[in-house]
C-alpha cells in the first residue's frame, strides 16, 4: 500500500472529525470530563478494517488504543475489536467518526474477501480489482480497505495509467483507436502503461496491432470472452497483454466469469455500494484520575 506518512493521514482524519464537531459537542457539555474505558464491538462478522485510522487520530487526542487485531483480519459477531482509556469527552467526540469508518471500510475488506475467496476456491488466479468509483474526498482510505480485504486498487487516479475509454473513441473520428494508441506512445512517459477500454471483437483486433499493456474487454457476454482470449493468444504470443473484465460483474454473477485466460476482474461495487459492517461503542467503566492526568482536563 502506498506510504502516507502518519502526520498528513492525520490531518485529513481532523478534517473528517471536524466535519461532525463544527462549533462542539454542546451534548458532551453537560456530562463529566473523567477517565474512562470504552469498547467497540463488532455487532456482524465480516473483515477488520479501519483501525490503521483511528489509532492515529484517538491517539491525536490522547486516547489510547488497545486491540488483539489487525487491519484485514476476520472478526465474529460480539468480538471487542478495540478498548478505549482516556477522557470522556475526547472518546465521546470521535465516536461517530470512527464507527464510520471502522463501518465502512469493514464492508469494503469484507465484499473483497467474498469475492477473492470465490476466486481461490475455482483454482484460478484472476486479481479482484476495485475501480474509481469511490467516494469523493475518502479514495484512499476506500482503496486501503480493498487491499486489504485481499483486492488490487487498481488506478489511484487519472495520472496513473493511460486508460482510453469509449468517450475518448468518441471525439475522433475514424481510425479513433488507431490514432489514441499511437499518440499514447509519444506524448507519455516509457513508465505509463497503456490500458484499451474495447467493446466489441472488431476494436479488439485493431488495439492488439499496438500492444497494449492491458485490454479492458467492457461488458462482453462469456462467449465473446472466451472468443477474445483465444484471438490474444493467438495474435500476441509474445509479451501478450493482460486480460481485465468489467461491467455488470458482482457476487452474485462473478463466478460466471471465472474464465482461464482472464487476468483482472475490475469491480465497481466493492466501493459504490457496498454494505457497511455495523459497530458499536460502549463506554464500559469510569476510572479515577492518575497522577498528573487532572492537568490536562479541558
Amino acid at each position: 500500500m502506498s506510504y502516507i506518512p502518519s502526520k498528513l493521514l492525520e490531518q485529513r482524519l481532523v478534517q473528517f472529525l471536524h466535519e461532525d464537531i463544527q462549533y462542539g459537542d454542546v451534548t458532551s457539555e453537560l456530562v463529566p470530563n473523567v477517565p474512562v474505558k470504552a469498547k467497540v464491538i463488532s455487532k456482524q462478522e465480516g473483515i477488520l478494517c479501519g483501525l490503521k485510522f483511528v489509532k492515529i487520530l484517538l491517539k491525536s487526542l490522547n486516547v489510547e488504543v488497545s486491540t488483539p487485531f489487525k487491519d484485514g483480519e476476520a472478526i465474529r459477531e460480539g468480538d471487542e475489536v478495540l478498548l478505549l482509556h482516556g477522557l470522556s469527552r475526547p472518546i465521546l467526540v470521535t465516536e461517530r467518526t470512527i464507527l464510520n469508518l471502522m463501518m465502512r471500510l469493514s464492508g469494503i475488506a469484507t465484499q473483497t474477501r467474498n469475492l477473492v475467496n470465490k476466486v481461490h476456491k475455482s483454482g484460478q488466479k484472476m486479481i479482484i480489482a476495485s475501480t474509481r468509483k469511490t467516494t469523493p474526498g475518502f479514495r484512499y482510505f476506500e482503496k486501503y480497505a480493498v487491499k486489504a480485504g485481499g483486492g488490487d486498487p487498481h488506478r489511484w487516479n487519472l495520472s496513473d495509467t493511460v486508460l482510453i475509454k469509449e468517450n475518448h473513441l468518441k471525439l475522433l473520428k475514424e481510425d479513433a483507436i488507431t490514432t489514441l494508441l499511437n499518440q499514447s506512445k509519444e506524448v507519455t512517459s516509457f513508465s505509463k502503461k497503456v490500458d484499451i477500454e474495447v467493446e466489441n471483437i472488431a476494436e479488439l483486433k485493431i488495439a492488439l496491432k499496438f500492444s497494449p499493456e492491458i485490454i479492458m474487454l467492457d461488458e462482453f457476454s462469456i462467449n465473446d470472452i472466451r472468443e477474445a482470449i483465444e484471438i490474444v493468444r493467438t495474435k500476441s504470443k509474445q509479451n501478450p497483454p493482460l486480460i481485465e473484465i468489467s461491467g455488470g460483474i458482482t457476487e452474485q454473477n462473478i463466478e460466471d466469469y471465472f474464465i482461464p485466460g482472464v487476468d483482472i476482474i475490475s469491480v465497481g461495487a466493492l466501493t459504490h455500494s457496498v454494505q457497511a459492517l455495523d459497530f458499536s461503542m460502549k463506554i464500559c467503566e469510569v476510572m479515577p484520575f492518575r497522577e498528573g492526568e487532572e492537568s490536562i482536563v479541558d
